[in-house]
C-alpha cells in the first residue's frame, strides 16, 4: 500500500479488489482501496517469520511488480548457548532444535527461503529475541505482557537502524511496513513503536518513509477481538484500513509459511488445517477474495502506548 499513482513513479501492483469486505461492517474504518506502488518497500519482522506469515502476499506481488521488497529482522541476534535460561531453552525444545548457534542457524536458512519464494531480499539487525533477553520474560505470560521498563531505549535505536539503512537512503519515496502488534507480543510492540517513532518524525518536518502497520498473523485469526481493541487502543495513531488483493499471490504466501518447519507445530497449535485457515481469513479481509491489509501511521505523535 503506497503512495496514489500520481505522487510515485513505482511499478503498479495488481489492482485492488472491489467490493466490500465483510469486516467493514463492524466499526473497523476502511479507506478506498488502491493500487499500491513502491518503488522501496522495507518489511519490518519482529521475528524470522513473521512478514511471510502477515503479509506474504504483497512482498510477492511488489516482488512480481518490479519492486525488491527488503525484509528486515529487528530481532536476529545470535546469543551466547551458555547464556539461555530455562525459558528459552524450552522454546528450543518445542522447536526441534540444538541449542545456541544451531537453532539460529536453522531459523536463517528457513528465512533464505522463504524470502527465496516471495521473491524478497533479507537482512537482519543484531538485536536479541526476547526470550534471549535475560531474565526480563521467562514465560508465555510476560511475552505477552508489558514491556519491561528498561528495554524502552531500544525504541530509539531500533528506529535509528531502519533508517540508516540504505534502501531508505531516499525516505520520501519509500514505504515501511511494520506490525500493528495484535497479540501483544513484547517484540512485536517494540518493532511498532519504532515505526511509530519513524512516522513522528515525519510528521516533524524530517523526510521519512510512509509507515504502514500489518496485521500480524496469526493473532488476528486466534483472536478476533484482538484487532478491534488494539485498533481502539491506538486511537489517533493510525488511519484507516488500505486492503491489497492478493489472488495472485496467496498460495506463494503459503508456500513462505511452510519454509518455516521448525515454527508450524507451535504458530497453528490451534488449528488442524493451517493453510486453511490462513486462506480463510485472507478471504474475510477480501470479503470473499483473499487480501490483506495494512493501516497507515498517522504523522506527527508518538504512541500512547508508550512514552516518547
Amino acid at each position: 500500500m503506497c503512495r496514489d499513482p500520481a505522487r510515485s513513479s513505482g511499478p503498479v501492483l495488481p489492482k485492488m479488489i472491489a467490493g466490500r469486505s465483510r469486516r467493514e461492517e463492524r466499526p473497523i474504518p476502511h479507506a478506498a482501496r488502491r493500487t499500491p506502488q513502491a518503488p522501496r518497500a522495507v518489511f519490518l519482522a519482529p521475528h524470522y517469520d513473521d512478514v511471510a506469515l502477515s503479509c506474504g502476499g504483497t512482498v510477492a506481488a511488489l516482488a512480481d511488480a518490479g519492486a525488491r521488497p527488503l525484509i528486515v529482522t529487528v530481532f536476529g541476534g545470535e546469543p551466547a548457548g551458555d547464556e539461555l535460561t530455562d525459558f528459552a531453552r524450552w522454546q528450543h525444545q518445542r522447536w526441534g532444535t540444538a541449542a545456541g548457534s544451531d537453532t539460529l542457524a536453522t531459523r536463517r536458512a528457513e528465512d533464505q527461503a522463504a524470502a527465496a519464494i516471495l521473491g524478497a531480499g533479507t537482512r537482519r539487525l543484531d538485536h536479541f529475541d526476547a526470550i534471549y533477553r535475560g531474565d526480563r520474560y521467562r514465560s508465555d505470560e510476560a511475552l505477552f505482557g508489558p514491556l519491561a521498563a528498561d528495554e524502552l531505549p531500544l525504541v530509539e535505536r531500533i528506529a535509528a537502524e531502519i533508517l540508516a539503512l540504505p534502501e531508505l537512503a531516499d525516505a520520501a519515496d519509500a514505504t515501511l511496513y511494520v506490525p500493528l502488534a495484535l497479540g501483544n507480543h513484547v517484540d512485536h510492540q517494540l518493532a511498532y513503536a519504532a515505526g511509530r517513532r519513524i512516522a513522528a518524525q515525519a510528521g516533524a518536518g524530517k523526510i521519512g518513509p510512509r509507515v504502514l502497520a500489518y496485521e500480524d498473523f496469526p493473532y488476528a485469526a486466534q483472536h478476533p477481538a484482538a484487532l478491534p481493541e488494539r485498533l481502539a487502543a491506538l486511537a489517533g495513531e493510525v488511519g484507516a484500513a488500505e486492503i491489497v488483493g492478493i489472488g495472485g499471490t496467496l498460495e506463494r504466501r503459503i508456500a513462505a509459511i511452510v519454509a518455516y518447519r521448525s515454527q508450524l507445530a507451535v504458530i497453528f497449535r490451534f488449528t488442524d488445517d493451517w493453510p486453511a485457515t490462513v486462506a480463510r481469513a485472507a478471504r474475510e479481509v477480501g470479503g470473499g477474495e483473499p487480501a490483506e491489509r495494512f493501516w497507515p501511521l498517522t504523522t506527527g505523535a508518538e504512541s500512547a502506548i508508550l512514552p516518547a
